[in-house]
């Protein structure tokens, strides 16, 4: 494998910084349609990010510029990353307690759910027996 350089480490970080933001402006905008087709791409790039970053020394090591800027980058990268992740917990979160809340409301409504007004189950049939006059 080739070594890259700190000019190819700050591309790959900046993409996947650009990218980062544009899943976080899609989850706080509901657009989870733009979530779900941004995720290949995110896959990818973490990807790379991990194979490039797999023996990091000679990128980061000393103080010079590039070392120090693309140290700087990676700790923008990193809470963007834990800011992703904590989104899309929430939204993991929210959108469970939504299928729980669709769940209850469908059995309530059920056969199986008939509640009186004080919220037992009520003991009586909704409709009362129907009875014909046949005598006719």
């Amino acid at each position: 494998m080739t070594q890259i350089t700190h000019a190819n480490a700050m591309q790959l970080t900046d993409r996947l910084s650009r990218l980062l933001r544009d899943e976080i402006a899609a989850i706080g905008q509901g657009n989870l349609a733009r979530v779900e087709s941004l995720y290949p791409r995110k896959t990818e790039l973490l990807a790379e990010i991990e194979k490039v970053f797999a023996d990091p020394e000679h990128l980061l090591a000393g103080d010079g510029a590039q070392a120090q800027r693309l140290r700087a980058r990676l700790e923008a990268l990193n809470e963007l990353i834990h800011s992703d992740l904590t989104l899309l917990q929430r939204m993991t979160e929210a959108t469970g307690a939504v299928a729980r809340e669709i769940e209850r409301i469908r059995e309530r409504h059920s056969l199986e759910g008939l509640y009186d007004r004080d919220g037992t189950t009520g003991k009586d049939p909704v409709a009362g027996i129907t009875r014909l006059d046949q005598s006719i």
